[in-house]
């Protein structure tokens, strides 16, 4: 899992655990105000039905005593009466929640109506005598007592559901937070194991880190971008650690190389002392020779060196110009024509001019170090064949000898500086730069270099140059 990825869930985790909460908490409000606003209604039609109960007991009391006294008092009175049991009677129409109650509510008006129009027809004496009035009045009493009791079961009905969805509010409450705590802690512990822990295994082994320190490898654990930085460290301590090597190999590389001119030049040196005299001039002449090859000699190594530096610097320049690379290859052969005796070098070159854009020095240095290598990679003589093929787009030379090969593992690292083949390495002088620097060159002309070899039979270099203009710079 990725970083990204890891972050994402704990987030999703969180966001869905809020919505979770928050659905929740909107469920139970809503229905903790549906129960309040029935419970309301219950309480207002509770309301309604003893206010209208209370008007007809009023009614029918003032009636009673306008019988008696026949005040007129008592019959505006009684017109109050019946004006709330109508006012009342329309609120609790207002408040029905249930088919009964409409039922009850029905009963209830029916039977005070035809009561308060049985009474005024009536003359106040005559009411107690009238047994129909008075079973109309009690019809319409109980309607309301009924009424009453309905919306107060209701009403306690409402209030129990309303303290079970708080017990349940408080009860999903406490097991949200519990969730929301555990998912922070398994959040933070995932966080801490699968990523703080490989970061901080980054970080030690950075700080832990020098060339040369054995155990620099970082565990490859933790989330996609983690793993991809402790690969990109292990693979760059690995690096390092072959450079070092390489270094270390090319400075005894140097020192053995070194040393056989530097013997060279003393033993040269010696023959001229001022106790003795000069040795025969053929004598002299042959160690001036021997002098001025192994002063060319490390010359070379110095110019290979000066060259790393400057490819490393990236400051290796090129001065391309349009020749026809036949020419080059002419020269070249010509040059190491006569320098062995065991080897015979053979030129192929085609017909029809192949005209590059090339730096002509460059590309003689590449050609230089292929066939000096051809001829000292072939201890036992032989045939070194140099060979150019154009296309259209590209010309390729050819460097072939017969000599000891490659193994396969090498094939590539050869081009690597300061890497030489294991098995001539202690046997065939050099420095292991000259493969590495044309290789640069060759790729800076927009060109690349290659390898074939068989052990034991022999290898072919080849190059390519294109045969177009090179980029500007």
């Amino acid at each position: 899992m990725s970083l990204r990825s890891l972050l994402s869930v704990v987030a999703g985790a969180i966001l869905l655990l809020a919505l979770t909460i928050s659905a929740a908490l909107v469920t139970i409000t809503s229905r903790m105000e549906r129960d309040s606003q029935h419970l309301w209604h219950a309480v207002e039609s509770v309301r309604a039905a003893e206010e209208a109960e209370i008007a007809l007991l009023l009614h029918n009391r003032e009636h009673r005593l306008l019988g008696l006294t026949g005040d007129e008092n008592h019959a505006t009175t009684m017109q109050a009466a019946k004006d709330n049991l109508h006012h009342w009677l329309a609120e609790a129409r207002r408040f029905v929640g249930t088919p009964e109650e409409a039922t009850i509510l029905e009963d209830l008006t029916r039977n005070s109506t035809e009561y308060l129009a049985l009474v005024d027809r009536l003359r106040p004496q005559a009411q107690d005598r009238v047994p129909e009035s008075r079973q109309l009045l009690d019809k319409a009493l109980l309607s309301a007592e009924r009424l009453v009791e309905i919306n107060i079961a209701d009403g306690r009905r409402i209030s129990e559901e309303t303290r079970q969805w708080d017990e349940l509010a408080n009860q999903l409450g406490f097991l949200m937070i519990t969730v929301l705590f555990i998912g922070l802690g398994l959040a933070i512990w995932s966080i801490r194991r699968y990523a703080y822990q490989p970061l901080l295994a980054v970080r030690n082994a950075l700080v832990r880190f020098h060339p040369g320190t054995p155990g620099a490898a970082v565990p490859e654990t933790g989330p996609r971008e983690l793993r991809d930085i402790s690969r990109e460290f292990n693979e760059m301590a690995a690096r390092l650690e072959r450079h070092r090597e390489v270094q270390l190999g090319f400075i005894a590389g140097v020192a053995h190389d070194l040393r056989n001119p530097l013997s060279a030049l003393k033993l040269s040196a010696s023959m001229v002392r001022p106790d003795r005299p000069l040795p025969p001039e053929d004598k002299v002449r042959e160690r001036f020779a021997l002098v001025t090859r192994q002063v060319e000699r490390i010359e070379r190594m110095v110019e290979d060196l000066l060259d790393t530096s400057r490819i490393e610097a990236g400051k290796l320049e090129l001065r391309p110009e349009e020749l026809d690379l036949r020419g080059l290859l002419r020269e070249v052969v010509a040059l190491h024509e006569g320098t062995s005796t065991t080897h015979a070098l053979a030129l192929h070159l085609p017909e029809e001019p192949v005209p590059v854009r090339c730096d002509a020095t460059r590309i003689t240095q590449v050609l230089n170090n292929l066939l000096s290598n051809a001829i000292k990679y072939s201890p036992q003589g032989g045939k070194v064949r140099v060979e150019l093929t154009s296309t259209p787009e590209a010309a390729w030379v050819a460097v072939t000898d017969s000599g000891v090969g490659i193994p396969e593992g090498e094939r590539e690292s050869i081009f690597e500086p300061f890497r030489r083949g294991a098995a001539t390495r202690d046997t065939i002088p050099g420095v292991g730069l000259g493969l590495a620097v044309g290789r640069r060159i060759i790729e800076a002309h927009g060109g690349r270099i290659e390898v074939e070899s068989t052990q034991g039979v022999g290898s072919t270099f080849r190059f390519r140059l294109p045969r177009t203009p090179l980029p500007s710079a």
